[in-house]
């Protein structure tokens, strides 16, 4: 009996830990997600031409916590715009929404430097939606 408790804790667990919260709010798209280093770095996320003209952005950090940072948006028409913002993710809680100035317009690619706050095994994913 104390054999398939066990097996049956262990099932629970594993299942319990492999789920993603659902963190995001309906009416959200999908544009990408980079898997970080477990240092201090920069990553490019590049856009598909193919998606919709966006006026806000969400960030979403999962599988490890993150301080994210100087992150800048560049626009198909060479603008670039400079977020202006640090913020601390707690993995699978915390988002942030950036608000884009002006119309909606098509995005390049996203820039940013992040540090992983914690030193573990499993990489943090930075995870992009837009709208």
């Amino acid at each position: 009996m104390k054999k398939i408790y066990a097996i049956v804790t262990a099932v629970l667990l594993l299942s319990f830990l492999s789920c993603k919260a659902n963190i995001v709010p309906p009416g959200w798209d999908f544009l990408g997600k980079k898997q970080v280093n477990l240092t201090v770095d920069h990553d490019v996320l590049q856009i598909p031409p193919a998606v919709k003209a966006l006026k806000r952005l969400l960030f979403v950090v999962r599988m490890n916590d993150l301080e994210l940072y100087d992150v800048k948006i560049h626009f198909r028409n060479g603008e670039v715009y400079d977020a202006k913002f640090r913020g601390r993710f707690l993995a699978n809680r915390d988002t942030q929404i950036v608000d884009l100035p002006g119309e909606a317009r098509n995005i390049k690619q996203i820039d940013f430097r992040y540090r992983s706050l914690l030193r573990t095994a499993r990489r943090a994913e930075v995870e992009v939606y837009g709208k």
